[in-house]
């Protein structure tokens, strides 16, 4: 994920990148679109994987990703986002993602060699309690 690197096992922040990925949320909350603040921030993206570095909520931290933007600018972004979108006419499909803080871990039932294989197993064993 961009502005990270898993490390043992251990999400860090790619500091080079994190910094674009501040840069991208304060150019859109400064006003400009997308894809300017992307490109502002030397990340040049199409407008759809812009959003979903917006909506991202990992960028605010959580029990595995270390935060990169406060909640505060998160929470502004997202506003912002929804904002221009019902001026566009398209807010119906937006709304501020949800932050999750149970989960469930089912039981392993299976074993793999490589250890990347392994950690996509165990992830899909997390369940979101709502």
């Amino acid at each position: 994920m961009l502005g990270y690197r898993i490390i043992d096992g251990i999400a860090k922040i790619d500091e080079s990148e994190a910094c674009a990925i501040r840069a991208i949320f304060s150019g859109y909350i400064s006003g400009m679109s997308l894809r300017e603040a992307a490109e502002k921030a030397g990340k040049p993206m199409v407008h759809s994987m812009v959003k979903r570095v917006i909506r991202n909520i990992c960028y605010i931290g959580d029990d595995f990703y270390p935060a990169i933007v406060s909640r505060q600018t998160f929470t502004k972004a997202n506003a912002e986002l929804i904002r221009r979108a019902e001026k566009h006419g398209s807010g119906k499909r937006l709304k501020v993602p949800p932050v999750y803080t149970e989960f469930t871990l089912a039981e392993p039932e299976m074993q793999y060699e490589d250890p990347i294989a392994q950690a996509e197993y165990m992830y899909s064993l997390i369940g979101v309690i709502k």
